[in-house]
């Protein structure tokens, strides 16, 4: 009998995420000083592939120098206005909608009958006693969206953790099929004080993402190297909107905010977000 589509899928997942190595290999290839013809050709032709419009970002007067700048493009001033109500926590970054719900007994939904724990995936049991029963939000970012991630409140960071793992493909049809997906691959995890509650900024790599950086630390992933976690004493005051991190190439961000008096004023599951819109209110 012929195996199942489904089945082919999730082999051809399996095969290319086999080793972390193709990843770092499409993050050299990211960085390197292409002939200006042969960069600028292959950024034209990114941008019709995925509907990129560059109107919206900013041009070095150079142009771009790498894919990578290319690809961790800044955004002209004004263009993600951010609501500035310190009732709101705003979307970290742009992306579509692919998860919402509550942290459950340490559970959190994947996708339809798939799920994972919320100590595997911030690989640290300590902030899980105030994350139960807390909102969590799930945000895939495609080839065309924009791959900054930012603040979501004003708050204060108090730590972060690499956690290493697999480079899996997390396109939501991925989701469905390879059980705890988010909390295999290759993470890194910015743990804030927003306001009096604690919350976590999960940047989750995918196949192809070199490897993700944040703002506030020199911590970067897929380095081939283990950084473990850090905190910071005092904590990094931040505000919302500031930059947070980078995806170079890929990928999902999970966010989880300790419980409250939070309405979820988001679009809908499957509906498209930018970075700095409303998702939860205070009641």
């Amino acid at each position: 009998m012929s195996p199942r589509p489904s089945d082919w899928l999730r082999r051809a997942f399996y095969e290319v995420s086999r080793s972390n190595r193709y990843s770092r290999g499409v993050g050299r290839v990211s960085d390197l000083h292409l002939p200006r013809p042969v960069l600028e050709r292959m950024i034209t032709a990114y941008c019709r592939v995925y509907g990129v419009s560059l109107d919206e970002c900013v041009i070095p007067e150079d142009g771009f120098q790498t894919f990578d700048r290319f690809f961790t493009r800044r955004l002209k001033p004004g263009a993600r206005p951010i609501v500035a109500d310190p009732d709101v926590v705003v979307s970290p970054s742009d992306g579509r909608i692919q998860g919402i719900g509550e942290v459950t007994r340490g559970v959190m939904i994947q996708a339809k009958g798939r799920s994972y724990r919320l100590d595997e995936l911030l690989g640290d049991t300590g902030p899980c006693r105030r994350l139960e029963g807390g909102t969590y939000v799930t945000i895939y970012l495609s080839p065309r969206d924009y791959h900054r991630v930012h603040f979501p409140c004003d708050g204060q960071v108090v730590g972060c953790r690499h956690i290493p793992g697999r480079l899996y493909t997390v396109a939501p049809r991925a989701t469905e099929m390879v059980d705890r997906l988010f909390a295999r691959n290759e993470r890194l995890t910015t743990l804030m004080c927003c306001g009096d509650r604690t919350a976590a900024v999960v940047m989750v790599g995918a196949v192809g993402v070199g490897r993700i950086s944040v703002a506030y630390s020199p911590m970067v992933t897929n380095l081939g190297r283990r950084h473990g976690g850090a905190s910071f004493n005092p904590p990094i005051p931040v505000r919302k909107g500031d930059d947070l991190g980078e995806f170079h190439l890929g990928s999902t961000v999970v966010m989880v905010l300790e419980r409250g008096p939070w309405d979820y004023v988001g679009p809908a599951k499957g509906d498209p977000i930018r970075m700095g819109q409303p998702l939860l209110r205070v009641r």
